[in-house]
């Protein structure tokens, strides 16, 4: 009798097992890798400090607006469409002079989960900058117009790491310029090619969250154009620095 009872006991411990073992639990649903993510407008504002490179160096303070349209999903195509215009006065200790730039650039990559919570996503492109140099008179110089268009590459990458209410990233360029021409107001048709130079650009975005369409984003920025040489104009190296922090309601579709 006790060996019954003991084999009844161990059937049905064993068939208990079986049973609990094929009832697997449900798989875990996983983070997502970006948030926020898919497509998404941004319109906004930036300060900049702004310094040309040019004897004697004039410098001063800018704003501008901003605007871009992103596509940007985990483990998928990346593609951003950016439009910048700043303006402003820049001063030396000679002269005065009124500056305004606009540029747009388009870049397209892929976007890798390196964890649950960070991507990166490495990009190319191409840029065109165009910036309006007003010199004023001073001593016995003329005022002068200078007008410089820019193409050039763009090769860089975003990294961002996302929490569920704010996030944060770093972008770094480099740009290779691959056509600048100066032209001066009132010499209409003629223009002069540049020596091609190589800039660089670096961004921190910092994401908060309004709701869930809708996103304050900062980011502080340094930007170098280079400006290059003209030996037939007589005109040394230059470079356009620009510091700044530009602000942006982004919202997502």
């Amino acid at each position: 009798m006790k060996k019954i009872f003991l084999s009844a006991s161990l059937l049905l411990s064993l068939y208990a097992f079986a049973d609990s073992s094929m009832e697997s639990p449900e798989p875990a649903q996983p983070k997502p890798c970006l948030n926020p993510h898919g497509w998404s407008f941004d319109i906004g504002g930036l300060y900049t400090w702004m310094s040309f490179t040019t004897p004697p160096t004039f410098k001063g303070s800018t704003g501008g607006v901003i605007g871009k349209v992103t596509y940007q999903e985990p483990k998928s195509f990346y593609g951003q469409l950016r439009s910048i215009y700043n303006s402003g006065s820049l001063s030396s200790s000679q002269a005065n002079s009124n500056d305004n730039e606009w540029y747009t650039e388009f870049v397209a990559g892929y976007t890798f989960c390196a964890l649950p919570s960070w991507t990166i996503t490495p990009y190319a492109g191409v840029g065109l900058d165009y910036l309006n140099d007003d010199k004023k008179a001073y001593s016995t110089v003329a005022a002068i117009n200078l007008h410089y268009r820019t193409n050039y590459s763009i090769f860089g990458f975003d990294t961002q790491y996302s929490w569920s209410c704010y996030y944060l990233g770093v972008q770094a360029e480099c740009l290779p310029v691959f056509n600048q021409y100066l032209s001066i107001g009132g010499l209409s048709g003629a223009s002069w090619k540049m020596d091609s130079k190589v800039g660089m650009a670096v961004r921190i975005p910092i994401g908060f969250k309004f709701s869930n369409h809708i996103w304050l984003e900062l980011a502080p920025y340094y930007r170098l154009l280079p400006i290059g040489k003209s030996s037939v104009l007589s005109l040394p190296s230059r470079s356009l620095n620009q510091w700044g922090g530009a602000f942006a309601l982004r919202f997502f579709i």
